[in-house]
């Protein structure tokens, strides 16, 4: 199922704020290892807001985008290890910001690691619909194509134009 303008731009808006946000915290902290401060804080921030911008919508794809693609079987496998994977973020989040110093470490590698894992997974997941809805315009113009090459036939054959022969 489409995504409306709206709806999609809220999703690609969201999800790319807090990959971007996640990479660079990432790039700071653990590649470069800049001391803590404040753009390593609003970084944090900004990741945060947005990893809730995401749940927002992509709870507003499960009423129909999700449940219909599922119910057609259509891309299943992407879209749904894309659900799982969010859901982990989320608890392993949670882990982050609440949770002990003992949880605190694994929960984090799983975080980055499952986050890297989305920045990938998302876009395929979209690049398919992409596909797919490609596949099926050429199938439907070449469906179409068949049916004027047909008509034409029948019209020369008749001697009739093609419109008399629709009426």
């Amino acid at each position: 199922m489409r995504l409306g303008f709206v709806q999609k731009s809220a999703v690609w808006t969201a999800t790319a704020v807090v990959a971007l946000t996640g990479a660079a915290w990432f790039v700071l902290h653990d590649l470069i290892d800049a001391e803590p401060g404040e753009s390593e804080r609003l970084l944090l921030m900004l990741h945060g807001i947005s990893a809730y911008a995401v749940l927002i919508a992509i709870g507003s794809l499960l009423p129909l985008h999700v449940r219909s693609g599922w119910h057609r079987r259509r891309k299943r496998w992407t879209g749904g290890t894309t659900l799982a994977m969010l859901a982990l973020l989320a608890m392993t989040g949670l882990v982050l910001y609440y949770g002990g110093e003992q949880t605190r470490e694994p929960a984090r590698w799983i975080h980055i690691a499952i986050g890297i894992a989305c920045m990938a997974l998302f876009p395929i997941h979209a690049l398919l619909a992409a596909t797919v809805r490609r596949s099926a315009d050429s199938a439907i113009s070449s469906r179409d194509g068949a049916a004027e090459s047909e008509s034409r036939v029948a019209s020369a054959t008749t001697g009739r134009p093609t419109e008399a022969l629709s009426q």
